[in-house]
């Protein structure tokens, strides 16, 4: 069962994420922050290729953070080697958000100049969405799978 401090956790976050994706995270192309000499128009890039790109990393990184606390808050394991079990489940949904980032840019044609940039950009995001996410918000006995979660948890003062 979660509990309402991870739940809200998981929202907030997500919320904190999405604003930064969506309403951030373009500005520095549409102000000429981050030099776009092979596009004409910078906030069309934004919308036909950023936008696009970024709700493939958000949606592939919200899609593995809920399949992980679904399997989290159902699990049945509580002995030390079942719990310990699940660790390789939580890197192999981990993918999920990496696969996101390789179609968001792979087949990107858009702009040679941003992809560094956007890589840079869409890690952080998944770093966020999936592993801090997870870290500070797995319920019961799989709460401390995540790396790091023991300190997170800590450092919020949540154990």
């Amino acid at each position: 069962m979660m509990r309402v401090s991870e739940i809200t956790r998981i929202v907030v976050l997500t919320v904190t994420v999405a604003l930064m994706m969506f309403v951030l995270q373009p500005l520095p192309y549409i102000r000429g922050l981050i030099s776009l000499s092979d596009v004409t128009e910078p906030e069309s890039w934004v919308s036909e290729y950023y936008m696009k790109g970024a709700a493939i990393v958000f949606f592939a990184s919200t899609i593995a953070t809920v399949i992980w606390l679904v399997f989290a808050a159902t699990s049945k394991g509580h002995k030390g080697h079942e719990v310990n079990r699940s660790l390789p489940i939580w890197w192999i949904i981990g993918l999920i958000p990496l696969i996101g980032i390789g179609f968001a840019i792979g087949p990107y044609k858009g702009s040679n100049d941003a992809l560094l940039s956007l890589t840079f950009f869409y890690i952080i995001d998944v770093l966020i969405l999936y592993w801090l996410t997870t870290a500070t918000s797995t319920p019961g006995s799989l709460m401390y799978i995540p790396p790091f979660s023991y300190i997170m948890r800590d450092l919020i003062g949540d154990k």
